[in-house]
């Protein structure tokens, strides 16, 4: 993604579809609302504010999607992330590490490390040496896109609002 000022643009908002955004308005004070309407065609969006039906039309700069960092991921949250990488069924232990930028889960004899940026690597110690785990990384990337997780940087660039400071 390129480094820029302004918000994001319909085709990245098309993303958001469905989630919860904060519309910035230069003459009031930012509102939350839900993102309803995205015509890519037309470079049109649609939200409605929290509590209302009314669709309103806004310009593309005006929203901001409410993400949240990865390293406020909850312990369950992590379990289904784990599960989801490595496609197993049955429960698992996992124990979460979060480090500034990353989180670490670890289930011996695998863990799995993602980084706030969206990278992903997973090793298997198999007792004698290190390697390589297969992992879903679609999956992984899909889940925590569900959870609204920024691995975009987006919170950190201006153009997402972090959940733990939205506006209430």
């Amino acid at each position: 993604m390129k480094t820029r000022t302004t918000g994001l643009t319909v085709q990245e908002l098309a993303r958001y579809l469905g989630s919860r955004v904060q519309v910035d308005s230069p003459d009031a004070q930012s509102r939350n609302a839900k993102l309803v309407t995205v015509d890519i065609a037309n470079d049109e969006v649609k939200v409605c504010y929290d509590g209302s039906r009314i669709e309103h039309e806004l310009s593309p700069e005006l929203i901001r999607p409410v993400l949240r960092k990865l390293v406020t991921i909850t312990d369950e949250e992590a379990r289904t992330c784990f599960k989801e990488a490595y496609s197993w069924e049955e429960e698992v232990a996992v124990t979460v590490t979060r480090g500034n930028d990353y989180i670490e889960l670890f289930a011996d004899p695998i863990t799995l490390i993602i980084t706030s940026r969206g990278v992903i690597a997973s090793s298997k110690d198999s007792g004698y040496r290190v390697g390589p785990a297969r992992i879903n990384a679609r999956a992984i990337l899909n889940y925590l896109d569900l959870q609204g997780f920024d691995l975009d940087g987006l919170i950190e660039a201006g153009l997402a609002i972090d959940d733990e400071t939205a506006a209430v």
